[in-house]
């Protein structure tokens, strides 16, 4: 009886040992996401805000994943070299993958005010009216960082001077990568065509570039 149970005990053991090396192994990264606004993972029902700076534009967004495939969020984005202004809302849900990248849809629509300043952009003019900006996403990760590729589609419908519309087809490139506990510290740069119609502000072709600064905090 004795030797029984003395080799019950050690069965026990061993197969405790077992199971905690089993958790020991798995890889610390297994399963995490990175948490960014501007890839095309979704946020899987997390959270995330960002912020940015530079030329020529500042702003803040924010993102909540009502699904494990749908992020729903705000953003606001000041232009300070044309004093453009768009209050938004978005929508983000992953198509799949292609070549290793992963890939995601994004539809942002929002209020757009233009407070006039002409001190770069001489044809600029006061204004207010709607912006739909569809877009597409690519990512992919970089040893703990992010690779995103981004091209977005925005249309604005302006409503002085009998009404206009611009079109600013801009493609975009960014890198992000952890910089402490939950921050997130990233360089994007871009580049975009913008002309239109009618009444709307600067709609006379022209080539306008971007480069920002931004910071991400994975909320939850």
């Amino acid at each position: 009886m004795t030797t029984s149970a003395a080799a019950l005990l050690i069965a026990l053991l061993a197969g405790s040992d077992t199971s905690g090396a089993k958790l020991e192994d798995a890889p610390d990264g297994a399963g995490r996401r990175f948490g960014s606004l501007l890839g095309a993972e979704s946020l899987r029902g997390g959270s995330a805000a960002l912020a940015w700076a530079g030329y020529s534009s500042l702003g803040v967004a924010y993102g909540q994943g009502v699904t494990l495939q749908d992020d729903l969020g705000a953003s606001l984005d000041f232009d300070w070299s044309s004093t453009e202004t768009v209050l938004s809302g978005f929508w983000r849900r992953p198509l799949g993958t292609i070549g290793g990248w992963e890939m995601a849809g994004r539809l942002r629509l929002g209020w757009y005010l233009d407070l006039g300043g002409t001190w770069i952009h001489g044809d600029n003019q006061a204004d207010r009216g709607f912006q739909v900006a569809p877009a597409l996403l690519l990512s992919t990760r970089a040893g703990d960082g992010l690779v995103s590729v981004s091209a977005e589609l925005p249309l604005a419908v302006t409503f002085r001077r009998d009404g206009g519309f611009f079109v600013a087809p801009k493609v975009a490139l960014g890198y992000e990568t952890p910089l402490y506990g939950e921050l997130t510290l990233g360089l994007r740069g871009a580049v975009s065509w913008r002309g239109g119609g009618g009444g709307a502000p600067m709609r006379t072709g022209r080539i306008e570039p971007e480069l920002l600064v931004v910071l991400g905090y994975q909320v939850l």
